[in-house]
């Protein structure tokens, strides 16, 4: 009787930690049954243009790269992503079970964050409950937010008409008690703060030479932060 209650004891534990296991994600979203539907259950990227198109619909280039995801709580780690700002989507490249090669739109219906070429986006709904994927910078009460994207214009230099796309434009927001708050200036910038702490960043801004439109992020970063600590 021992040695049966001690098989299964053994056996219930062992049937535990592989259904425990089944349930974890891996660095790039594998587990031992195979690819996290959580993450691979987006639909095939397909948009692709002829090669005479210039330039690219991404973020930078066409290039993916390493960066990590996080979907309804959960993150994943080493994955080959690109950004399609032209279509506001991001993409996914994986090798599947036939060891072949897909590239995926990973869905936009539970996707929280992601972080690619050291930056950080995050998808956040605004108060008409439009969805948005912004780069985001800064913690806290306030943050900054980047809107990336592209045109495609028809370029007809020399009598030979083709498609081109512009490069990335960026609108600029502050994140601030839930709102998403436009602004193209300094003057606009501060005037998004109560008017106590206003006047202090507008001097702030002024001190340290900064045009909002043209500092790099790490200065924007350091300016919301200050922001925060007042």
């Amino acid at each position: 009787m021992t040695l049966l209650f001690r098989i299964l004891i053994s056996f219930s534990l062992l049937v535990k930690f592989l259904v425990v296991s089944a349930q974890q994600p891996g660095e790039n979203g594998g587990n031992i049954y195979g690819l996290d539907p959580l993450l691979y259950n987006g639909r095939s990227y397909t948009y692709f243009l002829p090669s005479a198109t210039g330039g690219s619909q991404y973020l930078n280039d066409s290039q993916f790269e390493n960066g990590s995801v996080t979907i309804r709580g959960v993150t994943f780690n080493n994955l080959a992503l690109n950004y399609d700002i032209y279509n506001q989507e991001l993409i996914l490249k994986y090798k599947n079970k036939l060891s072949g090669t897909d590239v995926i739109i990973i869905s936009d219906a539970w996707l929280e964050s992601f972080r690619f070429k050291d930056l950080d986006f995050e998808v956040i709904t605004s108060q008409d409950t439009t969805k948005k994927i912004y780069q985001v910078m800064g913690t806290g009460p306030n943050r900054i937010l980047y809107f990336w994207e592209k045109d495609l214009e028809l370029d007809n230099v020399q009598g030979s008409p083709k498609y081109t796309f512009t490069s990335a434009k960026k609108e600029m927001y502050l994140y601030t008690g839930g709102s998403v708050l436009k602004y193209r200036n300094n003057k606009i910038f501060y005037s998004l703060f109560d008017s106590d702490k206003s006047t202090v960043i507008k001097e702030y801004l002024r001190k340290n030479k900064i045009n909002v439109k043209k500092v790099t992020d790490k200065t924007m970063t350091e300016l919301i932060s200050y922001c925060n600590s007042l």
